[in-house]
């Protein structure tokens, strides 16, 4: 008779301490908009061309590169009408999706304002740099012009992400400018 009570006890308790260690696991640093500028090497503009994933080697994890052309630097050295290639985690194969809460993830077609890291792996490939606070999305339309939206406005409608001096949304040229900003006045 006393079982249940115990095991349900037991289950609770259990419950208590795994919770504190799940909700942490995805929780983001408090990181200046100053930092992840000076620490991306690179802040382009561009469109996205291609959207491919895979697993890994292993078959643990999916990875999803997104071919960009550059349209435009705000710091450092890519080329304007150049190609690289943006590698994240996440995505889709064969019906099985893997979703990073924080990640940014690609669309085919979309214009795009990241922050950008090489991977220390030895590859060509770029990371966005500051998660979702790393990469825009830009829409545009006749009224208002080119709006810059944080990639955690365009998953989720608000703003779920820190926010330091740049707003999660933001017009496209004032966007520009801030980084510029950020990004040349590093120490």
């Amino acid at each position: 008779m006393h079982a249940k009570p115990f095991a349900l006890s037991l289950s609770l308790m259990c419950g208590v301490l795994i919770l504190p260690v799940t909700a942490s696991a995805s929780t983001f640093a408090r990181v200046s908009d100053s930092q992840i500028a000076c620490e991306a090497s690179d802040i382009i503009h561009g469109q996205v061309v291609e959207v491919r994933s895979a697993w890994d080697e292993e078959r643990v994890a999916i990875w999803t590169t997104a071919t960009v052309q550059v349209h435009g630097k705000v710091k450092g050295n890519m080329l304007r009408g150049g190609v690289i290639e943006v590698k994240e985690i996440g995505g889709t194969v064969n019906g099985f999706t893997v979703k990073a809460i924080g990640f940014p993830t690609f669309r085919r077609g979309e214009e795009v304002v990241m922050l950008l890291q090489p991977w220390d792996n030895g590859s060509s490939a770029y990371r966005v740099w500051g998660y979702g606070r790393g990469m825009y999305n830009i829409a545009r339309d006749g009224r208002q012009g080119a709006v810059a939206h944080r990639h955690d406005t365009r998953e989720s409608g608000r703003a779920t992400m820190f926010t330091d001096r740049i707003p999660p949304v933001v017009p496209l040229d004032r966007l520009n400018r801030e980084l510029a900003a950020l990004g040349n006045n590093c120490r």
